[in-house]
């Protein structure tokens, strides 16, 4: 009756494996995919910004999955990109690129390349999210920071994409302020 038993479990245990490793299998598909389509949105965001080299520090650390410099044709840095994944509606990858401007820095993009995988609400808030992001000046990293503290009421979701903004705004910041010596390479 034992052996049964143990026989039954068995059984159980590798009908109920299979889809769980195939979640598994198909979750990291979908990273891998969202992997591809991020180097491709990063190296468009830095040609956008005028970059001809490019400095990265992959991991970079503190929440951040990446970060990116690019320099224009006379050395100067003239874009930080950074990247992470974030838990928003579902978990994703958050994108943002900051260029130098003549009173500090200004946000020139905040995506989430599978945006388009989110539905109804959840999409258009997070469409509205980083409409409001999109195009905010910024005198220093510190006021970057500052970025959530404009959603107190929103929603956890809402915040969430505020917050990862804010983080990765005020690195990019930091790291076109100190221009750190990172290897640089000619951008594809």
């Amino acid at each position: 009756m034992r052996l049964k038993w143990i026989g039954l479990v068995l059984a159980t245990v590798g009908l109920l494996a299979v889809p769980v490793l195939k979640a598994a299998e198909d979750a990291a598909v979908k990273v891998d995919a969202i992997k591809v389509d991020v180097d491709k949105d990063v190296a468009r965001l830095l040609k956008s910004a005028g970059a001809l080299t490019v400095a990265r520090k992959s991991p970079y650390g503190g929440g951040i999955d990446s970060l990116y410099l690019g320099f224009g044709a006379d050395g100067k840095a003239v874009v930080g990109v950074a990247l992470r994944k974030t838990k928003t509606y579902a978990e994703t990858i958050a994108i943002v690129a900051v260029s130098p401007a003549a009173e500090g820095f200004v946000i020139k993009a905040a995506e989430i390349p599978d945006i388009g995988t989110f539905h109804g609400k959840s999409q258009t808030m997070a469409q509205d999210a980083l409409k409001d992001i999109t195009g905010r000046s910024l005198k220093d990293s510190k006021e970057a920071r500052g970025l959530v503290d404009a959603v107190s009421g929103a929603t956890k979701y809402y915040k969430a994409i505020y917050v990862s903004y804010s983080l990765m705004a005020s690195k990019v910041i930091d790291e076109l302020s100190a221009l750190p010596d990172w290897p640089r390479e000619a951008l594809e």
